[in-house]
């Protein structure tokens, strides 16, 4: 997955759709993402230094508009001018760690995000100064 965004920029928000794989009981995780904490990190993919660690990421609902009764669930991050003041290419990971319903202190599990394939992040020159002189 590649996700562009230009320098000292904090939109676009960086979304990854949760897809129901047919190998899992999607209803299952839904339930439990509402028992969840998601964390965002991005490193820099020349030096391995963390630009972002364990920031807090959100879980974003998009309803359906058609009717149907499903929804689609996103995982997301927003960012801060900081973390995108550095023109390159990052790798981004979430952490979703799910926690049981009756106590809320007890992780029951521990997801990481993407699993199939990298996520780049590529911080990319501006065409306007974002600061004033």
């Amino acid at each position: 997955m590649n996700f562009f965004i230009r320098k000292n920029s904090t939109l676009p928000i960086l979304k990854m759709k949760l897809v129901q794989d047919g190998r899992n009981d999607f209803r299952h995780l839904l339930r439990m993402l509402e028992n969840c904490a998601i964390t965002f990190s991005m490193k820099n993919s020349k030096n391995g230094v963390y630009k972002v660690a364990n920031a807090v990421g959100k879980l974003i609902l998009r309803e359906n508009v058609t009717g149907d009764v499903d929804h689609e669930y996103f995982i997301g991050y927003e960012f801060n001018a900081s973390d995108t003041n550095e023109i390159g290419v990052f790798t981004g990971e979430f952490n979703v760690k799910f926690y049981d319903s009756e106590n809320n202190s007890t992780e029951i599990g521990d997801l990481k995000v993407p699993i199939k394939e990298e996520m780049y992040i590529h911080v990319i020159d501006s065409f306007t100064l974002a600061t004033s002189v």
